[in-house]
C-alpha cells in the first residue's frame, strides 16, 4: 500500500507540473500529421501490458475505414488518449465495455458541438461504467475535482487528469466535453482534433 501511495504522489506531482506548464504556455506543441489508429495502438499496448493494471473491461475500437490523418503533437495526443481510456477502464467493471469511436463532421448538418470549427475529427471514448451526474459534466474538468472521495482513492486518480486533457486539446485548437445520462448510466468523453486536408 505504501508503494502505491508513493506512486500516486509521484503521479500527482508530475501531473501538477504538467498542468502548470500548460497553463503558463511553457509547453511547445509540435504538430505533425499522424494516424489516430497508430496512437491508439500505442496506448492500448501500454494499458494491456501493465502488470499493475486490474482486470480490464472489454475494449472495442470502432473506427471508420480510411480516416484522414490528424494534425497533433503525437506525444500529447497519446497522453490525452491514455488518461481518457485509463479513466474509462478504472470506473467500469471488468464485465463492462469501453468503446473508442471517431467520426468526421458533416458541416452541412447540425453537429453535437455546434461551435466546433472545420475540419475536425471527433474522438469518443464511451464506457458502461458508473456515469456522471449531469450537473457535474463541466466540473469534472476542474482542478482536483473529487467526486465521492473513497471511490476516487480506490481508483487511484490524481484529480487533475481531465484538466490536463482540456489544456492539451485546447492548445491544438480542439474542444473536449463529456456526456452522461446520469449515475450508473455510463459516460462518453468527446474531443475534437484537426484533420489534415489533402492538397
Amino acid at each position: 500500500i505504501a508503494l502505491k501511495d508513493v506512486e500516486r504522489l509521484r503521479q500527482l506531482i508530475q501531473d501538477f507540473l504538467t498542468l502548470s506548464r500548460l497553463e503558463h504556455g511553457q509547453v511547445y506543441h509540435r504538430p505533425e500529421s499522424l494516424e489516430l489508429q497508430q496512437a491508439l495502438d500505442l496506448v492500448l499496448s501500454g494499458l494491456t501490458n501493465n502488470p499493475e493494471q486490474k482486470q480490464l473491461p472489454q475494449i472495442k475500437v470502432e473506427l471508420p475505414s480510411q480516416l484522414p490523418p490528424i494534425r497533433a503533437d503525437g506525444d500529447k495526443l497519446v497522453e490525452v488518449l491514455t488518461k481518457l481510456i485509463d479513466n474509462a477502464c478504472k470506473f467500469t467493471a471488468a464485465s463492462g465495455e469501453v468503446t473508442i469511436q471517431a467520426l468526421l463532421y458533416d458541416f452541412n448538418v447540425e453537429t453535437t458541438q455546434a461551435d466546433v470549427p472545420s475540419p475536425m475529427l471527433e474522438v469518443i471514448i464511451a464506457d458502461t461504467g458508473r456515469g456522471i451526474a449531469p450537473s457535474q459534466l463541466e466540473a469534472i474538468f476542474s482542478y482536483f475535482y473529487q467526486e465521492e472521495d473513497a471511490l476516487r482513492r480506490t481508483a487511484g486518480g490524481t484529480g487533475i487528469g481531465l484538466a490536463i486533457c482540456r489544456q492539451i486539446i485546447q492548445g491544438i485548437g480542439g474542444k473536449i466535453w463529456a456526456t452522461s445520462a446520469g449515475k450508473k448510466q455510463g459516460s462518453r468523453f468527446h474531443f475534437t482534433i484537426p484533420i489534415v486536408l489533402e492538397k
